[in-house]
């Protein structure tokens, strides 16, 4: 069954799709069964996604500016993505900002999230999320930043083998406790959350972009 739409999985798809990740990869990156719709569907998302965290992390769009290696052979590459990235960035009382595409951000955040908790707990999650919610590291204060990086204490158990189940983290009362899970040091790491009537997964994007996705069951 699809991850993302629950028809035939044709495929296998990274979570995170490696164009988020520095070269050499992890050995033994997250994979979930996908189909060849969804797994095309995303790209293109995923790719803007990406190139945009890169630019708005450097402030630019020329590429001797850009740090990422991939980032940079996508943009050499593609002018439309470039032009229609630059054009995002506006200056207004000499202040410089980044005017992102919602949809297409929202978009590649969910795809990551739906993912991480079907690797996690075994069960897909085809709904929408019932609240998407990102900004910069840099711009949280010391309540938020304790807050987004505390783990949460689970209800109840994960799914029976799950690999949140196999990988439980108990904390000093016997309480029952999520965990971050280190992807790419500095690249990518996310924790997933699941309690009675709520599900939550959180993911830091090169230690700049602070994203929660969070499902309520009605």
């Amino acid at each position: 069954m699809c991850s993302y739409c629950g028809d035939f999985p044709d495929t296998r798809d990274h979570v995170p799709s490696r164009i988020l990740l520095d070269e050499p990869f992890p050995e033994n990156l997250p994979v979930v069964p996908c189909c060849d719709k969804c797994n095309q569907g995303f790209s293109l998302d995923e790719e803007y996604f990406a190139c945009a965290i890169e630019c708005i992390i450097q402030g630019t769009t020329e590429i001797e500016f850009l740090n990422r290696q991939k980032i940079k052979s996508i943009l050499s590459k593609k002018e439309n993505l470039k032009k229609r990235i630059e054009s995002s960035f506006v200056v207004e009382n000499e202040n410089k900002y980044f005017k992102i595409d919602l949809p297409r951000f929202e978009n590649a955040i969910t795809k990551l999230a739906k993912g991480h908790l079907k690797f996690e707990n075994s069960e897909p999650q085809f709904e929408n999320p019932t609240s998407i919610a990102f900004k910069s590291i840099f711009d949280m204060d010391e309540n938020e930043e304790e807050a987004f990086f505390t783990p949460t204490v689970f209800d109840k158990a994960p799914e029976v083998g799950s690999r949140g189940l196999q990988n439980l983290l108990i904390g000093h009362n016997q309480e029952i406790l999520s965990h971050w899970t280190i992807v790419q040091e500095g690249t990518y790491q996310y924790m997933v959350s699941v309690s009675s009537g709520v599900e939550i997964v959180r993911i830091l994007i090169w230690n700049y972009l602070a994203i929660e996705v969070i499902w309520r069951n009605q």
